[in-house]
């Protein structure tokens, strides 16, 4: 891309020109910028010199770097504006200020960022209802996401306003992942826990995960105190506005205390904020 680093207001009349149908003179250009006509000319005159515009009589035209800058902008201008009316619940005047004010700005990795999350946030929007489990991986690029998951009780009564976390979640490091690859996976770490039992301390850890697939009981086994639970067994994700990600899923804990294996019905809530990935 051309590097002429061009002024916010210049910026402004090249959007206005490409996305205006009909020829732009000094009067239109006035009016819309709301200044004097010597002033708009001169602004004009100043994108001739630089080669982004050229006078026909008394209109004014893109030039081909001009087409290919003020194509450029209008991208970035429409991944600018989604991502702050998204994000920053900002009304769309304000959006595309602050847009035009960042793109004069030349920061690669922050484009590269913007663009990253552009892309990841309109294709989850673009899918309607909820996410199939194995489509999550067509559309996150290939990487390791954090995951944030809490563990529920699986046994309480349906009809209660407010299902209490499992005790189980002790057992597990906070910090999960999320990694897309040819065949994705979610990442959990168990960790060891002492537990007070016949008036002795003893250590437990959770081994294994148990779920059940087409009526058949499927076991998930540590390694290395590290569950891989894959994508696949998960139905689908709900969206939560477009930003957050939300799926479950019931699993058998079987944790070694001492001697003795306990065994805990429990529900997993994983959730992805599209905000951090």
């Amino acid at each position: 891309m051309y590097k002429l680093n061009l002024t916010k207001v210049q910026i402004e009349h090249l959007l206005f020109i490409k996305n205006n149908k009909e020829n732009v003179t000094i009067t239109q250009t006035a009016r819309r910028f709301e200044c004097s006509k010597v002033n708009s000319k001169k602004i004009l005159d100043r994108m001739i010199v630089v080669g982004v515009l050229y006078k026909e009589e008394n209109n004014y035209k893109l030039t081909d770097i001009g087409k290919d800058l003020a194509d450029f902008y209008d991208k970035s201008l429409e991944k600018n504006k989604y991502l702050f009316e998204k994000l920053l619940n900002v009304g769309e005047e304000t959006a595309e200020k602050v847009s035009i004010d960042l793109m004069t700005k030349e920061n690669t990795e922050l484009e590269e960022s913007i663009d990253r999350k552009f892309k990841i946030l309109k294709r989850i929007n673009d899918f309607e209802g909820p996410i199939v489990g194995t489509e999550l991986s067509e559309i996150l690029p290939q990487g390791r996401y954090k995951l944030d998951f809490i563990i529920k009780k699986a046994d309480e009564e349906i009809n209660n306003s407010f299902i209490e976390d499992s005790m189980a979640i002790k057992g597990f490091e906070t910090g999960a992942y999320l990694n897309i690859c040819k065949e994705s996976y979610i990442e959990l770490f168990a960790k060891t826990i002492n537990k007070a039992q016949g008036g002795y301390l003893k250590k437990g850890i959770a081994t294994k995960l148990f779920f059940y697939e087409k009526g058949q009981e499927v076991e998930i086994d540590s390694k290395n105190k590290t569950f891989k639970i894959p994508l696949s067994i998960i139905d689908y994700w709900s969206k939560l506005d477009g930003l957050i990600l939300m799926s479950s899923l019931h699993f058998t804990i079987k944790a070694q205390v001492g001697i003795n294996t306990h065994s805990n019905v429990t529900n997993f809530i994983f959730v992805v904020n599209l905000c951090s990935v």
